[in-house]
């Protein structure tokens, strides 16, 4: 049997930083993968030769001076000359298209620069704008985290985390298409406005409204390079593998761990960045209380995305990748919750992007509309590639409904060849995700989730579900949990860079 410092499970943007950091400490790393590729929901695939992202389009935290949180964290990594970001225009950050009032928004870069557009565009709301961007920079001007120095120190509780987004919009903010155009990117966490706490929205969306940006090859560029630095730590890495059960358990401690290929490993530590429904399945009943099993049952998920994979002939609008969402109403709760199982046309986000192809340059679209697992519960029981004639004739309506609503509002897409369709069943199956959400479990207010250590004491959880959302959320949550499994003064020594941090094993 062998014998690990820590095992990571899970190889996505948080398994991977896990890893890295631990390595980079002179740990001794098993880095476990059920799929049969590294990277989870990071990883690309192709289809006729032309990349796309499954879970990855882009991110806020990089900025022109290379001083970004998300800049500085790669650095600390040692990947950062490998990542290349590449910036939406900031005069047109993200396009908000209202069909339903023929009206459209163009939101540009720069939170104090949103604010006097929207002062100056809905000169009714001026005042309660002035109080909702306040309210907003308190809560980011009191969130350490926002720099990889206050990665030292966990946020102190904020009164805004004790209020919704949306009771803070209805005390600002008269006008609903305004309240719309601040809370948009709600959809880039899965949480309805009524359901996130103001805390959680201001962090998880000021990077994206500073500067927002794809990066160059995508997920991919994440994956390879930490795989190759952590490859270079000689850091052990399984595939189509993960942990079945955990034995042993003595004075609250796992001492051995059967893994799925029926191999048994030791480690000081396990780490889990894996969705929480997985983890609970993993962890003895018997050494876990019925409160505990009960409230990470209650995690709900986020929605999905049915998304639509496609090219269009050439880009009309100047900058290197354009952003634009259409939203069939104002009322971003409901949008964002599940009222009916049959498929509705619900709010979507366009991003067209240029990427290079087997043959050369092309220009790519990616259309995600939110959907939702009720939606396709008769085929719930089905594998890939294995489904009913309805889904696949569920699937061909969907393709229609999104394409004309392209087509009607947004002109550049009006010669989009589609190429492949995914939907909620294909995430769960393809990302072996419990439900085929796109974020995990939803970030709600007052929510203990599932974070740090946990009832067996060499037991950790992190990743998109621990924080918040998205590559930034991820990455966050492992810097907390390494910092508890390597110290206080140790991690301190690191985050000031006067650790010495070279491949960990001889």
């Amino acid at each position: 049997m062998k014998s690990y410092d820590s095992i990571v499970v899970g190889s996505g943007i948080a398994g991977l930083t896990t890893a890295r950091i631990l390595s980079q400490h002179g740990k001794k790393v098993l880095l476990l993968e059920k799929a049969s590729i590294l990277g989870g929901s990071l990883a690309r695939f192709r289809v006729e030769g032309i990349p796309y992202d499954v879970g990855f389009h882009f991110t806020g935290g990089f900025n022109d001076e290379g001083t970004g949180v998300l800049d500085s964290i790669l650095s600390l990594l040692g990947v950062r000359d490998r990542i290349h970001p590449i910036y939406f225009p900031r005069e047109a950050n993200h396009r908000m298209i209202f069909p339903k009032s023929g009206f459209e928004y163009i939101v540009p870069c720069g939170t104090e620069i949103v604010r006097q557009q929207l002062k100056r565009d809905f000169p009714h709301d001026a005042a309660g704008l002035d109080r909702y961007f306040t309210r907003f920079m308190e809560v980011i001007d009191n969130t350490p985290t926002l720099e990889v120095s206050g990665f030292d120190e966990f946020p102190a509780p904020l009164e805004a985390d004790r209020v919704t987004l949306q009771s803070v919009l209805d005390e600002c903010i008269s006008d609903p298409i305004v309240q719309t155009v601040l809370a948009g990117l709600c959809m880039c966490y899965g949480t309805p406005p009524n359901e996130a706490s103001f805390s959680t929205h201001c962090r998880a969306c000021y990077g994206m409204q500073e500067s927002l940006a794809r990066v160059e090859d995508g997920g991919d560029a994440f994956v390879d390079a930490l795989v190759d630095v952590l490859r270079n730590d000689r850091v052990d890495i399984r595939t189509r593998c993960t942990i079945a059960k955990c034995e042993d358990v003595k004075q609250r401690k796992v001492g051995r761990f059967v893994l799925s290929d029926g191999s048994e490993v030791s480690a000081e530590t396990c780490i889990f960045t894996i969705h929480p429904h997985s983890i609970l399945s993993v962890l003895p009943e018997e050494n876990t209380s019925k409160a505990f099993r009960e409230r990470v049952r209650d995690f709900q998920a986020t929605n999905g995305f049915f998304t639509l994979y496609g090219t269009v002939d050439e880009m009309k609008e100047k900058g290197p990748a354009t952003l634009a969402s259409i939203l069939p109403d104002t009322d971003l709760n409901a949008m964002l919750t599940c009222n009916s199982s049959e498929p509705v046309d619900g709010p979507m986000m366009v991003l067209r992007s240029p990427e290079k192809g087997s043959d050369g340059p092309v220009n790519t679209v990616t259309a995600l509309e939110v959907a939702f697992p009720q939606t396709i519960e008769h085929w719930a029981a089905s594998k890939l590639k294995r489904r009913a004639p309805e889904y696949y004739e569920y699937k061909r309506l969907r393709t229609e409904s999104l394409v004309s609503r392209m087509k009607q509002f947004i002109p550049e897409c009006r010669d989009m060849h589609v190429i492949d369709s995914a939907s909620t069943l294909t995430y769960r199956d393809y990302l072996h995700n419990p439900d085929g959400s796109a974020y995990g479990i939803r970030q709600k207010m007052g929510q203990f989730n599932l974070f740090g250590r946990l009832p067996l004491v060499n037991i950790y959880a992190a990743g998109q579900s621990a924080i918040l959302p998205g590559v930034l959320g991820a990455m966050t949550s492992s810097f907390f949990v390494c910092r508890r499994i390597l110290g206080h003064e140790v991690f301190r020594e690191y985050l000031s860079g006067k650790t010495c941090v070279s491949s960990a094993r001889s």
